[in-house]
């Protein structure tokens, strides 16, 4: 049973981190885009 749980978690986990690394990206580049526009 523990064995079971702990697999569908690490499933899980691989896409928790891919959606947390897609945020971050997307923030990263929202901050570049916006010193973009203040510069202008």
């Amino acid at each position: 049973m523990f064995n079971l749980v702990k697999d569908e978690f690490d499933e899980n986990s691989d896409d928790i981190l891919a959606s947390i690394n897609k945020m971050l990206e997307k923030n990263e580049k929202e901050k570049q885009e916006n010193k973009k526009e203040k510069r202008d």
